[in-house]
């Protein structure tokens, strides 16, 4: 399994729906999952050992943007 599919079922189970894909917005995951970006991001953070600065995230508009930002990191 790639990191990027590893990030989006990691991303799944700390929202509890199986149903996020990697076009779901991050707008989508804060407002209809009530999840926290801030808190979600140093979750993936610690569980795939990278680190995801401000400047990097700042663009990111999708699940997929934030689990191939993930995965580039890991490199």
């Amino acid at each position: 399994m790639n990191l990027r599919h590893e990030a989006l079922r990691f991303i799944r189970e700390q929202v509890g729906d199986g149903g996020i894909g990697y076009a779901t917005s991050l707008t989508a995951l804060e407002e209809e999952y009530d999840t926290s970006m801030e808190s979600l991001v140093e979750t993936l953070e610690a569980e795939f050992g990278v680190e995801l600065s401000d400047e990097l995230l700042v663009d990111v508009e999708t699940v997929g943007e934030l689990c191939n930002l993930i995965a580039r990191a890991d490199e």
